[in-house]
């Protein structure tokens, strides 16, 4: 069956939806061949049923042996994953030894200060790795980074990356900051900044205090634990709180998984975010004459891949991206190393915080452009028509005067498509016509009009069979009927042979009947042969 676009549809409070390991799940909706549409429940934080394989249509009946399924699958998903004081507790044993090296259970997320418990890993099989004392002061360092991207891939920030990040934050004079998803920066703030950190990993409630970190997910707004939300709230209450509800700016340093949806980000963690703060600010209301969240200024850096700014700024549009490149040390395309992509680091991030007011980076090969009054990349050069540095993704940009934009410098504006992009092998449909490039059709649908100014729709399957030998020519490219189709003279289709499902089986019976015929051929010649 084919299914087309995915949309996520948001119906009331997303924490009353049936609930999965992760948390509340989240409702989607798919077009389904033959324009029906489907809508089902599916886990907020993984797409592979590998990991979590729960799926409810909408209309399903919940019935006991589901509600029995999905609390046997939670008791497995919390399995030898304490409570937060329990966990940590063996840190601070481990710090009453006095010892300088100990071990680790990479699955666990805990310090084996006993024996037993070293023992009983190691049965399990679980990674055990050993560390020193100086290593407990960096979480980071302790851990090993999950590498699977349909999991939980993890890649941490480069030392130049956070060193700048850090820099922005303390540009905004911020008290509070709260980091989700990136640990690097909050082993990094500086001990006077009340920071808390949020994060899908649970190995980090062995390593930091319960007052200092969150197991959460940021997909759904779900603590994993109870006391958790009551954590972040008592956090944001102090934010507001300080100096009486004067100006503080508020941070959030959030660094998603990259194939995460910006519009369940939007509204699984900041909106959230934005609503505890406004009902801390009522709890508080008692104490100043007027409402707090009117002062409380929430700053985001929300780091994520350039081309992701449209859907960005459609879910929020205070967002502005900032030119920077984020690199990752255990990412080898986006390390900004020469091992990685020609034009760097595609990761940028994107703020509410004025752009002027960020530092400009120039010992990292930035400038700062008059015009915008903000940094740039150095190899951007200010548009004044378009009154921008147009540079995304680290090539110069050159102005289109058809499109009227500015467009990457490899682009050819072509007249049949009426927009640029880059030339391609040549057309197949191409007409009479003045065209600037005729090298951008190749398998592509379009609309050609001819010298008449009639439309003909051009073929919209891919052909590379046509009588037994490659051919990028389409048979019906001028919307004829299919009495040239490649599939009814019984040669074999390939992969990229997409058709409808008439021909298809036309076409597989023809190579049946093929096979047939010369099988029977054969076997007559086997017999005259005799």
């Amino acid at each position: 069956m084919f299914y087309g676009k995915t949309e996520i549809i948001f119906d009331g409070d997303i924490s009353q939806n049936p609930r999965c390991p992760h948390g509340p799940t989240v409702l989607f909706q798919d077009e389904v061949q033959g324009g029906r549409k489907r809508q089902y429940y599916a886990c907020a934080a993984y797409r592979d049923k590998k990991v979590c394989d729960f799926h409810l249509d909408r209309e399903e009946k919940i019935t006991q042996g589901k509600k029995f399924k999905w609390e046997q699958k939670l008791k497995e998903f919390l399995e030898r994953k304490d409570e937060h004081p329990k966990t940590y507790s063996y840190f601070k044993a481990f710090l009453a030894t006095g010892k300088t090296n100990g071990k680790f259970c990479q699955h666990c997320g805990k310090i084996l200060v006993h024996p037993e418990s070293l023992s009983q890993c190691l049965s399990l099989r679980h990674p055990v790795t050993e560390f020193n004392a100086d290593q407990l002061k960096k979480p980071v360092s302790l851990l090993q980074a999950k590498t699977e991207n349909k999991k939980e891939a993890q890649y941490f920030f480069t030392e130049e990356s956070t060193k700048y990040l850090l820099d922005c934050i303390r540009s905004t004079e911020s008290t509070h900051v709260l980091c989700i998803g990136c640990p690097t920066i909050f082993q990094n703030l500086p001990k006077s900044t009340n920071k808390l950190l949020l994060d899908l990993d649970h190995r980090y409630q062995g390593l930091l205090s319960p007052d200092e970190f969150v197991w959460y997910n940021m997909m759904n707004f779900h603590c994993f634990h109870p006391q958790g939300e009551t954590i972040l709230r008592n956090f944001i209450s102090s934010a507001l709180r300080e100096n009486g509800g004067s100006r503080q700016r508020f941070v959030v340093v959030l660094d998603p998984p990259f194939g995460g949806r910006p519009e369940l980000i939007q509204s699984g963690t900041l909106q959230p975010l934005q609503n505890l703060a406004r009902k801390c600010s009522q709890d508080l209301a008692g104490n100043w004459e007027e409402d707090l969240t009117a002062k409380f200024n929430l700053g985001v850096f929300w780091i994520f891949p350039y081309f992701q700014e449209k859907k960005i700024q459609a879910v929020n549009g205070d967002l502005k991206m900032a030119k920077y490149r984020v690199n990752y040390t255990n990412h080898k395309e986006y390390s900004g190393s020469e091992e990685g992509r020609k034009y760097g680091s595609p990761i940028r991030f994107f703020t509410n915080v004025e752009l002027s007011s960020l530092p400009t980076p120039e010992e990292f090969g930035y400038k700062h452009c008059t015009h915008c009054n903000h940094f740039v990349a150095s190899i951007d050069q200010h548009c004044d028509i378009c009154n921008v540095c147009p540079s995304k993704d680290g090539r110069p940009y050159v102005h289109c005067p058809v499109c009227h934009r500015c467009v990457k410098s490899t682009y050819n504006h072509c007249h049949v498509c009426h927009r640029c992009h880059l030339p391609q092998e040549s057309c197949p449909y191409t007409q009479a016509g003045d065209m600037s490039s005729e090298k951008c059709h190749a398998n592509k649908d379009i609309t050609i009009k001819n010298e008449t100014s009639k439309e003909k729709k051009g073929c919209k399957r891919k052909f590379s069979v046509e009588n037994g030998t490659n051919s990028t020519k389409c048979p019906i490219k001028n919307g004829t009927n299919h009495n040239k189709c490649p599939v009814q003279n019984g040669t074999k289709l390939k992969k990229s042979h997409y058709h409808s499902k008439k021909h298809m089986k036309r076409g597989i019976e023809n190579i049946f009947r093929v096979s047939e015929i010369n099988f029977k051929k054969s076997k007559k010649r086997k017999f005259q042969n005799s």
